[in-house]
């Protein structure tokens, strides 16, 4: 029974952590009391003239999808169409060559 006894250690140990976490999720949240620390935090709430610019860097993100997937499709059409110009397919529609 000695392999036992450091689990039901192991599992009081676990209950104990979960019961510390229940009580710290369960209990309201931490007002501070120091009038320095709430100035900060209204700081936080006025607004800031780089408050926007999560749009300017998505806005650029977009700019560059769009020219990036604009060439990678002009790139694949331009390859699917089938050139009969092309001097290739000229010399094979026109050669007498058999396969040996």
């Amino acid at each position: 029974m000695e392999t036992a006894r450091p689990m039901e250690k192991l599992l009081e140990n676990l209950h104990t952590v979960l019961q510390a976490i229940n009580k710290t999720l369960n209990s309201p949240p931490y007002q501070p009391e120091d009038p320095q620390l709430n100035e900060t935090s209204a700081k936080l709430d006025k607004p800031n003239k780089d408050d926007n610019a999560y749009i300017f860097i998505v806005f650029v993100m977009f700019l560059f999808a769009v020219t990036v997937g604009s060439l990678i499709l002009g790139y694949t059409r331009s390859k699917k169409v089938d050139k009969r110009s092309d001097p290739y397919h000229v010399y094979i529609k026109n050669s007498r060559v058999s396969v040996i």
